[in-house]
């Protein structure tokens, strides 16, 4: 079978060389090189083949292209692609079946299967241990599939910026020293995240890149993709802002998860432990497309930090240990506890502006409810804590029924956070 083989791909070479390969003889050869991907098992027995490499250097159009197409999906099919021969190879007809996509057909489903195939050999690209070679090879990759429809190029940009924290978890913790490497994979990301269109995947890559730099142990990196993810919702105009204000649930899944992060992150002494809390909130009230349930639901969230960060000992810490902690940073300083509390007096404040903003009369008796519950088990009780509560029944009592369970239920959790400390005084009677 291999004389036969060779013989005929002998063959063919001595044809190709003598003169264009025609329209018919391209449908011939195509109809070959797609059996001999059939026949073998790996797509490294295929390319290896005598006269392989050049007998497709020769073919061209859809049956160029079509032969690409197999050879990709034949290679990531069985797992990793380990041989660096192997990944130029396939890197090379990547690129070429990326020079003919038509960026004018983004809902092609031929071509969406191209940008598929490409991605997923991105992908399935193994080094190893030669995590540099890696992270050039994703540098290459960045330059080479850059001329296409804006869709595809973000498709492709979110594979090489999760390629590349997925090669900062693996040096992290296969390897020593690694201080440097994570700092190029880190300003890799920094480079190729903003030029993804989707203000939702950009804001998801942000996250997911701040969380490797923190397990990098790169805090003044996390700082910086910090700024860049509040700035990517800064900059959303109206349009969009209207796409986001029906996945509300999303922006405030990222406002959380930047909240949770910034429990880990340490407050800067020159800025402030506020200074990243204050930064969302400014955005918050910035922004026309936020609505009144969204942006008390963000305030529960930095009422929520500003707690968190008031403990002697914060609830979890970075994996990286180098990363310290804000409990031991401004351990025994008076003066962060004080910005604290500056900080939580000031959202109290805007909460109950945020719950009268809400114009459906129920949606803001409800607001109110919730406000209180989340205020009641973030904070012990004070007078403040009372007065504000107090007065967020009185809206809920305003906007529902005497009998509603939700605010019958608040109004006894209430009443039980607070008169154990303060007494009955802070007994609130539901019925009229």
């Amino acid at each position: 079978m291999d004389n036969y083989l060779t013989i005929i791909l002998d063959g063919i070479s001595i044809r190709a060389q003598s003169k264009e390969i025609t329209e018919n003889e391209l449908s011939s050869l195509q109809s070959i090189i797609v059996k001999l991907l059939a026949h073998f098992n790996l797509v490294e027995e295929v390319l290896a083949l005598s006269h392989f490499a050049e007998i497709l250097h020769v073919m061209y159009g859809s049956s160029r292209d079509v032969v690409n197409m197999h050879i990709l999906d034949k290679a990531t099919r069985n797992g990793y692609i380990c041989d660096p021969t192997t990944i130029q190879m396939l890197f090379e007809i990547s690129q070429a079946l990326h020079d003919c996509l038509d960026v004018f057909s983004v809902k092609d489903d031929h071509h969406e299967q191209q940008a598929h195939l490409i991605s997923r050999f991105v992908q399935l690209v193994d080094y190893g241990a030669e995590m540099e070679h890696h992270l050039t090879f994703l540098v290459e990759c960045r330059g080479a599939f850059g001329r296409t429809s804006e869709l595809k190029f973000s498709l492709w940009q979110e594979v090489l910026v999760r390629s590349s924290n997925n090669l900062v978890m693996k040096a992290v913790k296969d390897a020593n020293n690694v201080v440097d490497f994570v700092k190029s994979c880190i300003a890799f990301n920094a480079v190729t995240i903003p030029s993804i269109v989707s203000t939702t995947k950009r804001m998801n890559l942000y996250l997911e890149t701040i969380e490797v730099a923190l397990l990098g142990g790169l805090v003044c990196h996390a700082d910086g993709l910090i700024h860049s993810a509040i700035d990517c919702l800064q900059s959303v105009d109206q349009s969009e802002g209207l796409i986001l204000q029906n996945d509300s649930n999303g922006v405030l899944s990222w406002i959380r998860k930047l909240c949770s992060l910034l429990v880990i992150i340490p407050g800067n002494p020159e800025q402030g432990v506020a200074y990243y809390p204050r930064s969302i909130l400014a955005l918050i009230e910035s922004q026309s497309w936020i609505t009144p349930q969204l942006r008390l639901r963000v305030f529960c969230a930095i009422l929520s930090l500003s707690a968190t960060l008031s403990q002697n000992k914060l609830p979890y810490h970075a994996y990286n240990t180098e990363v310290v902690g804000n409990d031991q940073l401004f351990y025994g300083d008076a003066s962060y506890h004080q910005e604290l509390e500056a900080l939580c007096s000031s959202v109290l404040t805007k909460v109950i502006d945020s719950v009268l903003q809400e114009p459906h009369k129920v949606i803001r008796g409800n607001l109110a409810l919730e406000a209180c519950s989340y205020i009641l088990s973030a904070y012990k009780a004070s007078s403040e804590i009372s007065t504000i509560c107090s007065k967020l029944i009185e809206i809920a009592k305003s906007c529902l029924n005497v009998n509603d369970k939700y605010m019958r239920n608040t109004v006894r959790y209430m009443d039980k956070q607070l008169s154990s400390i303060l007494g009955d005084a802070t007994t609130v009677v539901v019925s009229t």
